[in-house]
């Protein structure tokens, strides 16, 4: 049950920072590069705007995935093939909103030198909706059953 829990906190997790980041990104980059004020404390730090928002969306990532206590189906246990479907997919979302955030010319440079992380930004839309389609299709199978 515990990596259930886990997974899915971890998943929440990813679009909880998200949601912090496209909300609060131009305020932090604003704090960072001395502009605005936080308990009259400012920092006028060199930060790129990718590298605070990578930063935000790992922390967010982190803690919450870390401290949250997700009870949701506590009663049933994920079969095998269904967490490795959940972890992975959790894994590439994270890794696709973190390769999302870079310049894009840091994301022509890294695409021109793998071939796999393409997939990352080609089917970013497919991999942000994946794991709702995955819910769904595990919470109506098991409804079934």
């Amino acid at each position: 049950m515990m990596q259930r829990e886990k997974i899915m906190a971890a998943l929440l997790s990813c679009y909880l920072g998200m949601v912090i980041v496209s909300t609060w990104s131009d305020k932090l980059q604003a704090f960072f590069e001395g502009k605005k004020t936080v308990a009259n404390t400012w920092i006028a730090a060199d930060a790129s705007p990718a590298t605070i928002k990578i930063v935000v969306f790992l922390l967010i990532v982190a803690l919450v995935a870390a401290k949250a206590d997700i009870g949701i189906g506590r009663d049933t246990a994920l079969a095998p093939i269904e967490l490795l479907a959940y972890s992975f997919i959790t894994g590439v979302l994270i890794s696709a909103t973190v390769f999302s955030y870079l310049p894009e010319a840091t994301q022509v440079t890294i695409i021109s030198q793998t071939k796999l992380v393409h997939f990352l930004k080609d089917y970013y839309t497919f991999w942000l909706i994946a794991p709702v389609i995955l819910i769904v299709f595990v919470t109506s199978r098991r409804r079934n059953h």
